[in-house]
């Protein structure tokens, strides 16, 4: 009886890893699809211009078949100006992209041209802030990025990307449909 319950218990545990999103592996990438709708949550944090800003989104990745896609998000920035204030900038994100899967490297860059960034709240110290933040996505919406699929599973997508600097992140992104 001891054994079975050790057995019961050591199948569960298998079956867990086998269905996670962190433990499904890039080989999957090859046998499935990766259109559908995908929610996500983020954090990334950065200086500019003096001021130290945190970033949280909280979005959808939709990926056609057509290798369109569309992200849009909610971000919140927390920002500690340079002069030690604090303050919160609240954006609509909206990004349509365009993407190639091609094994375990997405291709990916949003059009720049339908591309908008979406200030929801503000105030006249915040907004030049703002607007520089505007400005550098805008600049860069059409950079080519090379993510690196992490996992590729009927529940998870996962990728990663290792910036210039040496410095890499991670999305997860959890497929709804």
């Amino acid at each position: 009886m001891k054994n079975n319950r050790s057995f019961v218990l050591l199948a569960n545990v298998a079956f867990f890893l086998l269905f996670a999103c962190d433990h499904a592996s890039s080989s999957d990438a090859q046998s499935l699809k990766i259109e559908g709708l995908y929610a996500y949550q983020h954090a990334f944090n950065y200086d500019m211009d003096g001021n130290h800003i945190d970033v949280h989104e909280t979005g959808t990745m939709a990926f056609f078949s057509d290798s369109t896609a569309l992200d849009s998000a909610r971000q919140v920035y927390s920002v500690s100006y340079s002069n030690g204030d604090t303050g919160t900038l609240i954006f609509n994100y909206i990004s349509p992209s365009r993407w190639l899967l091609n094994g375990d490297t997405l291709l990916f860059a949003g059009v720049e041209d339908r591309f908008r960034m979406e200030l929801l709240n503000g105030d006249s110290i915040a907004s030049p802030l703002a607007q520089k933040i505007i400005d550098a996505y805008s600049a860069g919406i059409s950079f080519q990025y090379h993510f690196h699929i992490d996992t590729l599973s009927s529940h998870c997508l996962k990728w990663s990307y290792a910036y210039p600097n040496g410095h890499s992140d991670t999305w997860e992104f959890h497929r709804q449909r």
